[in-house]
């Protein structure tokens, strides 16, 4: 799984692009490039010492939780500007379980965040695993449900409602800071060549050294790369109008 992030716009955005997608949203900032940025799975701690960071660069993320309930992490992330989405309640992986299961574990626990205030409006598959049934059942409950699998262009308006690729931005995909920073510069330079407007979508989980993580420098470089090419970070919810 080395060097995942060489799924080059190129060839995966344009390809899409080419079959019909293009930029029709014209009510607020349609010409704008974007990254929907997401962190997976429960690290408050590693990702409550980001929040400077993120405010550094103006970024603001969605944050995927595994959680049964709000928590003083959710709270936090919410008032600096940052969304809470669902991860399922333990971190599942969704095709092994009943459908019994998957409705407790993906679905139930939503009401609670929402009666406290949290929208709730986008879910991410654990391990990026899931059978086409579920998507349909989960777009009844959430505005946008992420895999984890592929990367991919999308309109601002074509979140809403749909299935959105995510890509792994983790450290085990690449050997040195320096190859990420190419792969981050080549894939953001092939975005700004599609059509205005496009947004990808790419994740991560910790943010540390680690395997399954990024490092806090390895997310300064996405963001200057994005800040020199004027790609702006969204949410999920900000996309779901």
């Amino acid at each position: 799984m080395k060097k995942i992030g060489y799924f080059i716009l190129a060839a995966a955005v344009l390809a899409a692009l080419a079959a019909g997608v293009s930029a029709t949203h014209e009510s607020w900032e349609e010409k704008e490039y974007g990254i929907l940025l997401a962190f997976d799975d429960y690290s408050a701690d590693t990702w409550e010492q980001a929040f400077d960071l993120f405010d550094r660069y103006g970024v603001r993320a969605t944050f995927f939780v595994n959680a049964a309930g709000p928590t003083e992490f959710c709270a936090e992330a919410e008032k600096r500007g940052h969304e809470i989405g669902f991860h399922t309640k333990s971190h599942v992986k969704l095709t092994d379980v009943s459908k019994e299961e998957f409705y407790e574990e993906a679905i139930a626990p939503i009401e609670t965040f929402r009666k406290q205030g949290y929208a709730m409006t986008s879910f991410a598959y654990p391990y990026g695993e899931y059978e086409d049934w579920m998507n349909v059942e989960l777009l009844k409950y959430y505005d946008t449900v992420r895999g984890a699998w592929h990367y991919k262009g999308y309109t601002k308006d074509g979140i809403r409602g749909s299935f959105v690729e995510s890509m792994s931005i983790d450290n085990i995909h690449y050997e040195t800071d320096e190859q990420f920073r190419r792969a981050m510069r080549e894939n953001l330079e092939d975005l700004v060549k599609c059509d205005e407007g496009t947004v990808v979508s790419m994740f991560s989980h910790a943010i540390e050294e680690g395997d399954w993580c990024i490092s806090p420098r390895r997310l300064e470089i996405l963001f200057e790369e994005a800040d020199r090419l004027d790609i702006k970070f969204y949410t999920f919810r900000e996309l779901q109008g």
